[in-house]
């Protein structure tokens, strides 16, 4: 994507302001139109001007980040600069793209902008002979041993069900993350991972065959189909 984002910053910590201009200055494809101190000040900003990406603290006096979101029906990008990485996952509710946790480097930041590049950057989709954009990001955040963790969708095998908890089987390891299987099923792109059981979510392509009552990963692993979500899964292969 060649267009330059314009971007402000909304924080209210001058140093955050500090490092956030000298690295967005370091980048030719990134505009800084406004830099704001309170979230009231932003949203009369972004009521009034064309605002692309937003580099938003979580944590401020009066209206907090989370809350100016909230009031946005639009809102644009969002990379969250925090120095609480316990608030960061509500924020995904929202057009957030990324995080950073104060203090974060240079090589930090550029990974977030990749992050928004690669949610403005077109998906070719064959159907009609047209080109469509999406906007749905490849990965979901996790809350995981008290850090926030970016797991990628061509990484995540499945999920499963841990009391309170869920475990997500990724290519790089295991996660015990403190939320729900349906809450998790909620932040995932649901043309690409479906409720088999109550207990287990999947990734369709790590299917490999569906035999009785359970599908066979590509991997071996044999998971449990519940009698409810059956038909819709083999749906999907018809």
């Amino acid at each position: 994507m060649d267009e330059t984002l314009k971007c402000i910053i909304v924080d209210d910590e001058e140093g955050a302001h500090l490092v956030l201009k000298q690295y967005i200055g370091q980048l030719q494809h990134l505009e800084l139109t406004g830099a704001f101190y309170t979230a009231v000040e932003a949203m009369e900003f972004v009521y009034n001007n064309r605002v692309d990406l937003i580099f938003l603290d979580i944590n401020m006096p009066g209206l907090s980040g989370l809350e100016l979101l909230q009031t946005l029906s639009d809102p644009p990008l969002v990379v969250l600069t925090t120095a609480y990485r316990e608030y960061a996952l509500e924020g995904y509710k929202y057009r957030v793209v990324d995080y950073l946790v104060k203090p974060f480097h240079f090589q930090r930041f550029m990974a977030a902008i990749d992050t928004v590049y690669s949610r403005l950057r077109p998906r070719v989709v064959v159907a009609g002979g047209s080109n469509t954009a999406t906007e749905t990001p490849a990965f979901v955040m996790l809350k995981a041993e008290g850090e926030m963790v970016k797991v990628m969708y061509d990484q995540l095998i499945y999920v499963r069900s841990w009391g309170n908890y869920v475990k997500v089987f990724t290519t790089q390891g295991v996660y015990l993350s403190p939320v729900t299987t349906t809450e998790i099923e909620q932040k995932l792109d649901k043309a690409r991972f479906k409720r088999i059981h109550k207990s287990y979510i999947v990734a369709m392509n790590r299917i490999s065959k569906i035999t009785g009552g359970l599908a066979v990963l590509d991997d071996g692993t044999e998971l449990p189909i519940g009698t409810t979500y059956r038909r819709e899964l083999l749906d999907n292969f018809q």
